[in-house]
């Protein structure tokens, strides 16, 4: 019962990781977009011979770096989350040696493929906002692995009831 506590923390930790870092990502992408549609402006105003200093990118662009490395690690804590959370149905089945380890097996491929998609769901969430393209992509490219998902669960079945018959 501790791991199902530890997994929904580790859950709702790694979701609010990666949605504050997102919405940071976008407000600064939001105002870097105000601020050189501003200095186009003045640029057309003034003449030739002045000329206007662009915003200072440098500090925006090295912070892409330290943004991927949050969603990177919200992405990881979603992980261990779902892995966490899955946990007590490997104790269950860990007196079966051959089951207990596909048991294992197939609940790390589940919480890696749903972290994974989680974390794309939700950035295109956030995306949609100031870039709906961008942000459709994503939410197409998050859906991707739940399809793969539910397809091997369907196959499973499929070759379960076929064995029975």
């Amino acid at each position: 019962m501790k791991n199902l506590g530890i997994g929904i923390v580790f859950l709702i930790a790694g979701l609010f990781l990666l949605w504050h870092n997102e919405t940071t990502v976008l407000d600064r992408e939001l105002k870097l977009e105000q601020a050189q549609s501003v200095i186009l402006e003045t640029q057309k105003k003034m003449p030739e011979n002045e000329t206007v200093d662009p915003v200072e990118t440098q500090d925006l662009r090295s912070t892409t770096v330290f943004n991927w490395g949050f969603r990177i690690a919200g992405w990881v804590i979603l992980f261990l989350g779902l892995a966490t959370l899955f946990k007590p149905l490997v104790v269950l089945v860990e007196k079966i040696p051959l089951l207990s380890n596909f048991v294992g097996r197939g609940i790390t491929v589940f919480a890696l493929l749903s972290s994974l998609s989680l974390t794309l769901i939700l950035m295109s969430a956030v995306w949609m906002v100031a870039r709906p393209v961008f942000g459709a992509v994503l939410l197409l490219i998050g859906v991707i692995p739940l399809f793969v998902l539910y397809r091997s669960g369907k196959r499973a079945r499929l070759k379960q009831s076929l064995k029975q018959a």
